[in-house]
Parts: structure tokens; sequence; C-alpha cells
């Protein structure tokens, strides 16, 4: 199956889902946390290759570490957000911050830790990550997502 999504264009698989009978409850969403991962894997794994260079996108790491624990039914802490952007703890908190203002997640206790703040990604971040994801599917050459 995910030959068949990689190798056609999202049009054609668009098209067979509304054909079958199950098509309404089928979603391609999961297709989305594949890529996400796989973004986030390489981005990890590039130091590698370039000789341990330190690379710094910290919102985008951040980002994509929230959006794949979301999507992946897990959930990620404020202390989990701010390791996962390779950056110490006061900067992380900065970018927390600016982005919390910007409405892409809410903060909430941590019903199983009290020393635990959990971060709630929003509707807003999941839209702009998976539009985003799309974008970067068709600068590809239109591999399906």
């Amino acid at each position: 199956m995910i030959d068949v999504m990689v190798r056609l264009p999202r049009a054609t698989i668009a098209e067979s889902l509304r054909a079958s009978p199950e098509a309404e409850v089928v979603s391609l969403a999961p297709s989305y946390l594949a890529l996400a991962r796989a973004i986030l894997t390489s981005r990890h794994q590039r130091r590698e290759h370039f000789g341990g260079i330190r690379f710094g996108e910290p919102r985008w790491d951040m980002i994509l570490e929230l959006y794949v624990a979301t999507e992946g039914g897990q959930t990620i802490n404020v202390t989990g957000l701010c390791a996962a952007s390779g950056k110490s703890v006061t900067t992380a908190l900065r970018h927390l911050e600016d982005l919390e203002a910007r409405g892409y997640f809410i903060r909430k206790a941590d019903q199983t830790d009290a020393r635990s703040t959990l971060v709630v990604m929003q509707p807003s971040l999941r839209t702009a990550v998976e539009a985003w994801l799309d974008h970067l599917v068709e600068l590809m050459g239109g591999l399906s997502r």
C-alpha cells in the first residue's frame, strides 16, 4: 500500500477512495505521520553525515516532534519538547512561548504526573504542518500523501 501511495498521484488515490464503499471511513492522514516521521528521523541523522555539525531550526524540530507525537497517539510534555529543540532549556522555552502565543498549541496539566505539563497541538498547527507536507510532496514530483 505504501508503495502504491508513493508512486500514484494524489488525485488518482483520492478517486479510488471515493469509488470504494468504505471511502468515507478511509483516511490518508496516517501517511502524513509517516512522512513527518521520516523528515524528523532524517533531521536527527544528518549530523552523522556531516561530521557532527549542529543544524539549527529548534522551532521546526519542536513542531515536528509535537506533530509526530500527537498523530502517533502519544503525549509530549514541555521538558520533552524542550529537549527536542536541541537548545538550552531557556532558549527552548522562549521558542515554546512564541509558538504558544501564535496559537499552535496549549499547555495543560498532566493528569498522571503533577510535576509535568503537557503540550497539546491545536488544529491550526496540524493544518499548517499538513499543508507544508502537501507542498513538499508536490515539490518532490507529485508523490501522494
